[in-house]
């Protein structure tokens, strides 16, 4: 009798632990206030220290469904919004890298993004789009580069106070290669065009 009531001691007392004293404060909770708060010094935050970008969503014309992707890719539009550079140092990745192909630019970066600033860019303009999409195109105007989106983060920072506020999407500088851009900013639509130009090429090469 004397170990079956300590075993009911013991386990009316971890019943007491677990469900009352160590549960959540039930006086603070997630406020929609200070989530918006701390949204609002999210965006505040990438405008100040950011960088403006061109955001382009890709439109497959021919797409392999074998293989997934599409040689012949459209680019019909472009939204100015501003992102935050995570890399402080300068670019990541390889480098640049002198192979049996030629010189090889493996430059990669990480880009942050607020959210609500997306949704207001870019998703009240393209339907279907509610975020960054792997595939699609970012121009940086302050280096005249054109990076590709190669995967998209969206629990970090992890869910604070209840919410999640940015993207951190992770990209790479790319080379052209026959994509169409019709996005209506000169230095990306010249992009194409310089490279479709054999005279340009010749000049180059």
């Amino acid at each position: 009798e004397v170990r079956r009531r300590s075993s009911r001691q013991v386990r009316t007392t971890s019943r007491f632990l677990y469900g009352v004293i160590m549960a959540i404060n039930p006086y603070f909770k997630n406020q929609r206030k200070e989530q918006n708060v701390l949204e609002d010094l999210a965006i505040e935050t990438i405008k100040i220290h950011g960088q403006n970008m061109i955001y382009m969503p890709r439109t497959l014309t021919n797409e392999d469904a074998l293989f997934g992707e599409d040689t012949q890719s459209v680019f019909n539009n472009g939204y100015e919004m501003e992102m935050y550079i995570s890399n402080v140092d300068g670019f990541e990745g390889e480098g640049d890298i002198i192979s049996k192909f030629g010189l090889q630019i493996n430059d990669t970066a990480t880009f942050v993004a607020s959210k609500k600033r997306f949704r207001q860019a870019v998703g009240d303009f393209e339907s279907g789009i509610t975020g960054p999409r792997e595939g699609d195109m970012i121009y940086m105007p302050l280096t005249k580069g054109l990076f590709q989106i190669t995967f998209v983060e969206i629990e970090n920072p992890f869910h604070q106070l209840g919410k999640l506020y940015t993207y951190d999407l992770t990209v790479e500088l790319i080379k052209y290669s026959k994509e169409q851009f019709k996005t209506g900013w000169p230095d990306i639509d010249n992009l194409g065009a310089a490279r479709d130009n054999p005279m340009i090429q010749l000049a180059l090469g």
